[in-house]
């Protein structure tokens, strides 16, 4: 009976500290987020000054994340585009195509032109960039 007391309570004291250690590792991983999430704060008050401190260690990263915000809004226009609507080009919410002015705003918002059908699009010789086999391999 005495073996059965011990094992039973190694079983509960084993239980006991896996159970501390899972909490603790919890409490680590909300602290990470917290740290992640503050990093992630400080990393865009520091883009968004990037021309009071001119870094070049980060001028290349300045240079991606503003590309990333251009092709982003090229996005969400393509987006409006494709649902057949517009953009204001003050605020760049989107507006109906029959809209003259931004519900938003209340700028003039011009009706796009229309893109021009592209069909039998001509690639001119000179253009065209021929590979050797080897030169794939590289």
């Amino acid at each position: 009976m005495d073996f059965i007391n011990k094992v039973g309570s190694t079983i509960a004291r084993k239980a006991k500290e896996a159970a501390g250690i899972s909490s603790l590792n919890s409490q680590i991983g909300a602290q990470e987020d917290i740290i992640n999430k503050l990093c992630l704060e400080i990393g865009k008050t520091v883009y968004e000054k990037r021309q009071l401190f001119p870094d070049s260690v980060l001028s290349e990263k300045y240079t991606a994340v503003s590309n990333a915000y251009a092709e982003i809004a090229r996005l969400k226009s393509e987006i409006i585009a494709v649902k057949g609507a517009k953009q204001c080009p003050n605020c760049g919410i989107e507006v109906a195509m029959s809209s003259s002015f931004c519900p938003s705003c209340g700028s003039a918002v011009p009706t796009p032109e229309p893109e021009p059908d592209v069909e039998n699009l001509e690639i001119p010789p000179e253009s065209i960039i021929y590979y050797h086999q080897e030169d794939r391999q590289k």
